[in-house]
């Protein structure tokens, strides 16, 4: 559009150059949009230059120059982007302004060592400072001849920002030196060059924002890789507790399977066991006591039918009836002791005060001390702590040598204790071998079966103590 319209302005400014110079001097000088005066600075410095105006042709370019640079610094600024002139001199970037102050004669020293070491970027440097120095003094042909050996250098190098400086400088000397046709042409470079490095920062912006966008998508996909591998381990660690919880709860159906094969496999021992001693009791009982009951009562008779010569056959005779006595009265003891009819019919703690008359003698003292089995209680309960009291009993008069025994029977809303203390000998309760040959597993058993406690303690030459503990059940 705004080549069109300065088309526009040039063909109606070719007929009448006078009446449309005055027209757009007037734009120019209003107060008229910037855009609008920008059209008409363009357009005056055609129509001049047209003329051979070339100076004023200049003042109007650079006015339109000036005018393109504030409309792109302000559109930078709206869009928050950075705003940097493209049109700086070089000479700043390299410390032009530090060099300004050397000589001439300094300037050229540095050239030709310069160029001995063909070291082109510093020639071209120095060029335009020397150009720069000849066009602060006003002499315009060494300045220009300075500013065109930079001109050549960086376009031999390809530096376009020290080119676009060569020829903004060239321009100006030769506006200075009144060669406006020439400083036109420098100035149109100059637009040319300014164009090229606009472009140029375009594209480097361009290629910094890709690889700023490529840079960004390979940290996302670091950031995906990680979090699919953190996401595999979280998966990875959570089958390996599902498997941890999986084996410990196989483990301890396995164990509490065992146990309950165990207590199954010691419940029937100990009821095997029972039956057995009920069956030998009961044999004893009804076999062999009658036997030797009816033993006796012949002896008797035969005693009575006979005459003794002597009195030694006599007393011989007694003896053996009283021998057959004895053994009547030791198979009642032993079929009462593995089940006594009393445990069926009166309780436990009648059964333990028969079975301490049966076994004390003038060595060891046996106190027994009961409190609430006045009536009969559980069965199986009772035969075990029975069974208990037997074995422990068993062990203080084989092993033990003590001389007093206490027995202690209670039973409360909860438990019930049952305690064997003796003043014996006692034992090393670290020495396994002794320790387990005492019936310890036996009454161990027998404990667990009613889901009971066990506690011994004893030391050498202290005697023992052996402590059960039985819940009741409610």
């Amino acid at each position: 559009m705004k080549s069109l319209l300065r088309l526009f302005l040039i063909l109606l400014i070719n007929p009448c150059f006078g009446q449309n110079s005055d027209s757009l001097k007037k734009v120019v000088a209003g107060k008229e949009p910037a855009a609008k005066k920008l059209d008409a600075d363009e357009a005056l410095a055609k129509l001049n230059e047209q003329h051979h105006d070339y100076r004023t042709a200049l003042v109007y370019y650079r006015a339109a120059q000036d005018i393109r640079d504030s409309l792109t610094a302000l559109q930078k600024a709206r869009d928050s982007t950075s705003v940097k002139y493209n049109i700086e001199l070089l000479g700043d970037v390299f410390g032009k302004i530090g060099q300004t102050s050397l000589s001439e004669q300094a300037l050229l020293t540095t050239i030709e060592t310069k160029r001995a070491l063909d070291d082109t970027l510093a020639m071209a440097i120095n060029y335009l400072n020397l150009g720069l120095l000849y066009e602060g003094q006003k002499r315009n042909e060494p300045a220009i001849g300075a500013l065109t050996q930079c001109l050549q250098f960086a376009r031999v190098m390809g530096y376009t920002d020290l080119q676009n400086s060569a020829v903004t400088e060239l321009a100006n000397t030769c506006q200075q030196a009144g060669d406006y046709q020439q400083a036109l042409v420098y100035f149109k470079q100059h637009q040319q060059l300014t164009a090229l490095l606009a472009k140029e920062n375009s594209s480097t912006k361009i290629a910094a924002l890709q690889t700023k966008y490529e840079n960004t998508q390979r940290e996302n996909r670091l950031l995906q890789q990680q979090f699919e591998i953190s996401r595999r381990n979280y998966w990875v660690a959570g089958l390996v507790v599902v498997l941890m919880l999986i084996l410990l709860l196989s483990y301890s159906f396995y164990k509490r399977t065992q146990l309950k094969q165990q207590q199954l496999a010691t419940t029937a021992v100990m009821e095997t066991e029972e039956r057995e001693r009920k069956r030998i009791a009961q044999d004893l009982h009804d076999s062999v006591s009658q036997l030797m009951m009816a033993a006796k009562i012949n002896l008797n008779v035969i005693g009575n039918d006979i005459t003794f010569s002597n009195d030694v056959q006599k007393d011989r005779f007694q003896k053996a009836i009283n021998l057959v006595d004895e053994g009547f009265k030791e198979v009642r003891t032993i079929s009462h002791n593995m089940m006594p009819q009393a445990l069926l019919e009166s309780g436990l703690a009648l059964v333990i005060k028969q079975f301490i008359e049966n076994i004390e003698n003038d060595t060891i003292k046996i106190s027994f001390f009961t409190k609430g089995f006045e009536d009969h209680f559980d069965d199986t309960t009772e035969t075990i702590l029975y069974r208990i009291l037997q074995e422990c009993v068993n062990n203080v008069l084989k092993h033990a040598q003590a001389s007093r025994l206490d027995i202690s029977l209670i039973r409360d809303e909860g438990n019930i204790s049952l305690t064997i203390e003796d003043n014996g000998n006692g034992f090393d309760m670290t020495d396994k071998q002794k320790f387990s040959g005492m019936g310890l597993k036996n009454l161990q058993n027998r404990v667990n079966f009613i889901k009971g406690k066990i506690e011994i303690d004893s030391h050498p030459g202290h005697g023992t103590l052996v402590s059960v503990y039985i819940p009741v059940k409610k």
